[in-house]
Formats: structure tokens, sequence, C-alpha cells
């Protein structure tokens, strides 16, 4: 019974004796702090380049088929009727970060572009571009192409739908 008596008490006396010296070197560290950040995000449209036009029926100038929007996040796009299998019209375009945090391309948001026609949609130099870091005041440039399929046997329409990039803010 006594060394009974004897392991308890050393049991208990080493267990307090832990939790003596736990509470010795622990400490709570409390930081308090405010942080800031300020910049702009603003990637936008900002020129249309001179178009090639092979086999369209009106107009080959830039300001008659696409526009930038008021806000300079869309550009819209209009493509009159083409005359044959395999015309098409490339329209080089520019975006710039006018903002001061850097961007990243995430992807591109075509609206109002119908998918039975004969009418193909292609993004020549986006690939590139994608997942390039764009800073303040760099530019970016691509060329959308409008062609009537040369294998279709359905006839050209007008064409007309908005293009809109979606870029993200780098954060590392």
């Amino acid at each position: 019974m006594k060394k009974q008596s004897i392991l308890i008490i050393g049991v208990i006396s080493f267990l307090i004796a832990i939790s003596v010296g736990y509470a010795i070197f622990s400490e709570n560290l409390e930081i308090n702090g405010t942080a800031s950040a300020q910049g702009t995000f603003d990637v936008e449209f900002t020129s249309i380049g001179e178009p090639v036009c092979i086999g369209l029926t009106s107009v080959c100038e830039a300001n008659s088929l696409a526009t930038i929007s008021s806000d300079k996040n869309t550009l819209n796009v209009t493509v009159n009727k083409l005359e044959f299998p395999g015309s098409y019209v490339t329209i080089p375009v520019t975006i710039t970060n006018k903002g001061t945090i850097p961007a990243i391309l995430k992807s591109i948001e075509e609206q109002n572009l119908r998918a039975d026609t004969s009418i193909k949609v292609s993004y020549i130099g986006l690939e590139e571009n994608q997942g390039k870091r764009l800073s303040q005041n760099e530019t970016q440039t691509f060329t959308i192409k409008v062609m009537w399929d040369e294998n279709s046997n359905i006839s050209s329409s007008d064409v007309q739908f908005s293009i809109r990039l979606n870029y993200e803010q780098i954060t590392s």
C-alpha cells in the first residue's frame, strides 16, 4: 500500500511539474495592425487596327467592322455577308492595362454569336496572351478572324457578336 501511495503521489507530482513547465514556457501572442492597399484594376480595349478583307461585300474599314463600347470592356463586331466559302475578315485588336494592378487573361466571353451558322470565329495570337502578365501601361494584341467555312454548303449571313476578355488581378 505504501508503494502504491508513493507511486500515485509521484505521478501527480510529475503531472503538476509538466503543467507548471508548460505554463511558464507558453505565451499568447496578439498582433494588432491595419493593412491597406491602393490601386486600380482597369484592363480595356484601346484600339482596332487596319482590317484585312477577302471576299467582303461591304466596305472594309475598322470603324464599320468593330467598335469599342463606351466602358471599353466590350468589343462589338459586325461583318456583313461574305461573298464565297473561304472568304474572311481579320481585325487586329489592342488591349492595354490602364490600371496600376497587374492582370492576367483568364478567358474570353462571346455574346450573341449564333452557333447554327457557317461563319466561324477564331482568335489569332490570343493563346500567347493567356497566362501572360500584363503590367501597368503594357499592351497585348491579337486578331479576330471571321470566316465563312470553306467546306460549308450553307449560305453566308451577316454576323454580329460581342467579345469580352476576362482578366484577373495577379495576387502573388
